[in-house]
């Protein structure tokens, strides 16, 4: 029988595309819902439904349980024995944890990268800067939100220090939910002291990479420190933009925050 052989090489090649392993199906849905988790498309303290992943990703629920595991173990899912998951909510407490850690840290890699970074390690670093501030001219949350991030983890790169920059990389990841408040100007009631603060952080972020470039240590601290506090204020204005008029929220150094 007669076989085209242009017919018989487009087979040979379907043969060898290699199939979908479980691990690339696990590594899919692990970084679709770390995104939807950052972007607060599923949020705090929402219950996962795995039959709507499986569907949604065409996969059985092992690679959604492989997924879910990594997840927990960064801290952004909740798994309790015959409950299922949860996204990991953002209470109080995990809110302080993390300024509190952040502060101390942030202070670190800048510090250190203030100290050991090179010129030719500058550029992205003030690339990022300049993306942020383009996001924040435009207003686009998610962007100021990605931009904001890259920023940070850019300086920890040339920290010279794996270790915290690791650590610290695992904070950024965590304030990326933070952030989606901070940066955003619909959770508050006064749209200018949004922008007020927005215009703040592309001031602090200029600073930074000034401290950089002039290997000033102590200013490099100086602006990391007061990058923190500011972060503490802004959330606790959204705590009390959040909250009843009733209940009054200080700048968070009331007992049941202790954020100082």
């Amino acid at each position: 029988m007669y076989e085209n052989p242009k017919l018989s090489r487009v087979k040979r090649i379907e043969k060898a595309k290699p199939t979908p392993t479980r691990g690339g199906e696990s590594k899919r849905v692990y970084e679709g819902l770390k995104s939807s988790i950052l972007t607060l498309e599923l949020v705090p303290g929402l219950s996962v439904d795995e039959s709507h992943i499986a569907l949604k990703y065409g996969v059985s629920r092992t690679p959604i349980r492989e997924a879910l595991v990594r997840l927990q173990s960064e801290g952004l899912v909740v798994m309790l024995p015959n409950r299922g998951a949860h996204i990991a909510p953002l209470d109080l407490g995990r809110i302080r944890d993390y300024l509190e850690g952040i502060d101390l840290i942030q202070r670190a890699v800048l510090k250190w990268a203030a100290f050991r970074c090179t010129p030719n390690q500058l550029p992205a670093i003030r690339e990022s800067a300049d993306r942020f501030e383009r996001a924040a001219a435009k207003g686009i949350n998610d962007e100021m939100v990605l931009a904001n991030h890259d920023f940070h983890a850019a300086i920890a790169s040339v920290c010279g220090n794996g270790l915290i920059a690791d650590a610290y990389g695992r904070f950024l990841v965590e304030g990326l939910r933070v952030s989606r408040f901070t940066l955003n100007s619909r959770y508050f009631t006064k749209s200018n002291d949004s922008q007020a603060f927005v215009d703040l952080v592309v001031a602090e972020h200029n600073e930074m990479v000034h401290a950089l470039e002039s290997h000033d240590v102590e200013l490099a601290e100086k602006v990391a420190s007061a990058h923190t506090r500011h972060t503490q204020e802004r959330f606790a204005a959204y705590l009390q933009d959040s909250l009843s008029p009733l209940v009054k929220v200080g700048p968070l150094q009331v007992g049941m925050i202790g954020l100082v």
